[in-house]
Parts: structure tokens; C-alpha cells; sequence
């Protein structure tokens, strides 16, 4: 008997909606009959990036997942579970990051690093209480990567811990380059625009001192000026240009770390203060020496031959 699966995606960032995809398509391919809930036009966003994914069945659903949310009360956090089609053909449910669906699904599974309600402290009370109700009265599996996850989703009775969500049309490329190929340097926030005042600081001060060791710099489409100079273009975060990368500056979200990591490349880390999950996951990067917060862009002067990392 086909097992019937839906897959729900935390919509605050694409590297929520990458992972899913990912495990997505390894579920299809074992035969299962899978269902990913998530923004159609994110979803074709990544297809174009990784057509290996079109084969996907999408139904368009969004979470509406915005911190703006946490902070006004638990009816608008859990807003979108009165949205949500009837799960009850699906024989398994998994849902990314977001613990309310426990209250429609007690026998969901939950894709998690960190929870919403942990790692921000200005969020609502009610929320907060919500959630660890229903994680202490359901007790669900809950799978996470065994290097990022945060302690108090590790401390979970039934927490599984798993490697990291590799792409894997990224690892057969990156093989095939060689390290004279390796010449650009990628500055990107990502979808979370909290860094991005920091971020525009060093681009900045990289437009007075120019390229120096890099053929290339890729930037955020909104973050690029508005007439920039030849050697500094748009991020398209395509496999091609990560196989051309030597050095990264970045918002360590597990989306673009994941990438980085894959084609050996050990990224310069900023992020905004306040952000537990962005400082947890700094301070695994530094711990395992795989990265390091930036303190002044004199670091890239580290990257005129470029040194591959190892984790995969």
C-alpha cells in the first residue's frame, strides 16, 4: 500500500522550503505519495534553480510565518491552521519548524532545528506556553541536524538526529571544478532583511577597495547598487556560481550554510543581535572551525588562494 505523505513548509526563508523539497523528492523516490504544502511561486523560484525538483506535486499553501506574528498573540501565530486543507487522507503528516500543527495532527512529525517560541524572547506568552503544552502532551518524533540543532530541540524525548540536507546535483558539480575555478566571493543576507544594514556597510567599503583577490562578487539582486561596477553582479544562487565561489559573506541561516559547506567554501558570518538561532548556529560554525563571524573585511585578505574545507 502507497503510504499518502504531506509535507508542510515553514514559509519564513527559501532554505526551509529547500530542505523539504529535499526530503520531498527522496520520499517520491522510495514510492511514496507526497503532497508538499508551500508557496507556488517560491516553489518555481527553486526549480528554475534545480529542475530535478519539478516533479514535485505543490499544493499552493503559505504559513504566513512572520515574527511580527509571535509578537501579537497566539491567535495570529497560529492563524494559517484554520487555512490548511483537511489532512485526513494523508496517512503521514510532517510539518517544518511549526509545533501548532500537533493541535490538528497529534501524530505529526516536525522537521526542526530550533522552534519559533524558543528562540525569540519578545514574543507571546500565550504562544510560547501553546506550543511546549503540545510538545510535552504529544510527545512527537522531531527530526533535526544532528551539528545545528538547538539544545531545547536536541532535549525533545523522541528528537532523531540526521546529517545535513545536501544538494545532490551540487556535490556531483563542485567535484568536476578545480581549485584554479574557484575566484568569487558571494555577499548575501538572504530573505531575512534584519543584517542587511550591516551588509550594505561592507559592500560599501568593498566598492572604495575594489575586488583585490576575486574575479567576481555576487550580491543579493536587492542589495547590488544601482550601478555597479563590472566585477560586481547579482546573486542567482545557481549551482554554476557556487562552483566558482572562494569566500562568502553571510547570514548564517541553514539554507545557504548547507550550500557553502557543500563546495568546501567557509563563510565570514553576520547577523543582527538578538537572533538566538543566527547566534547559535555562528557559534557551531566557529566551534568546528567552519566559519567565523567577520569583524572587518581585512579578513578576505585570507583568500587569495583558496583552501577547501571538508564536511561532506
Amino acid at each position: 500500500m502507497t503510504i499518502s505523505c504531506a509535507i508542510i513548509v515553514c514559509d519564513h526563508g527559501l532554505g526551509h522550503l529547500r530542505r523539504c523539497a529535499i526530503e520531498a523528492k527522496n520520499r517520491q523516490e522510495k514510492g511514496e505519495n507526497v503532497t508538499l504544502f508551500a508557496p507556488l511561486k517560491s516553489m518555481e523560484r527553486i526549480t528554475r534553480i534545480l529542475p530535478s525538483f519539478s516533479g514535485l506535486k505543490v499544493l499552493d499553501f503559505s504559513t504566513n510565518t512572520k515574527l511580527e506574528n509571535y509578537r501579537h498573540g497566539l491567535t495570529a501565530a497560529i492563524d494559517w491552521i484554520k487555512d490548511i486543507p483537511n489532512l485526513d487522507k494523508f496517512d503521514l503528516v510532517i510539518c517544518d519548524n511549526l509545533p501548532e500543527i500537533l493541535s490538528l495532527r497529534p501524530d505529526a512529525i516536525l522537521y526542526a532545528q530550533f522552534f519559533w517560541h524558543d528562540i525569540f524572547q519578545d514574543l507571546a506568552k500565550d504562544y510560547f506556553y501553546f506550543c511546549e503544552n503540545l510538545l510535552a502532551k504529544y510527545c512527537p518524533t522531531i527530526i533535526g541536524c544532528d551539528l545545528f540543532a538547538m539544545n531545547h530541540v536536541k532535549s525533545q524525548p523522541r528528537f532523531k538526529p540526521v546529517g545535513l540536507y545536501f544538494i545532490p546535483e551540487l556535490l556531483e558539480a563542485v567535484k568536476k571544478k578545480s581549485l584554479e575555478s574557484r575566484t568569487d566571493l558571494l555577499i548575501t543576507g538572504g530573505s531575512t532583511k534584519s543584517a542587511h544594514l550591516r551588509i550594505k556597510e561592507i559592500i560599501n567599503k568593498i566598492l572604495i577597495s575594489g575586488p583585490k583577490y576575486f574575479n567576481y562578487i555576487h550580491v543579493d539582486s536587492e542589495l547590488l547598487p544601482d550601478l555597479p561596477p563590472s566585477w560586481m553582479i547579482g546573486a542567482d544562487f545557481s549551482i554554476e556560481m557556487y562552483c566558482r565561489l572562494k569566500a562568502a559573506i553571510c547570514r548564517p541561516g541553514l539554507g545557504v550554510l548547507t550550500d557553502l559547506l557543500t563546495v568546501g567554501v567557509k563563510p565570514y558570518l553576520i547577523y543582527e543581535s538578538g537572533n538566538l538561532e543566527m547566534e547559535h548556529n555562528a557559534s557551531v560554525l566557529e566551534k568546528h572551525d567552519l566559519g567565523e563571524v567577520i569583524k572587518d573585511i581585512r579578513c578576505l585578505d585570507k583568500q587569495k588562494e583558496f583552501i577547501p574545507i571538508s564536511i561532506v
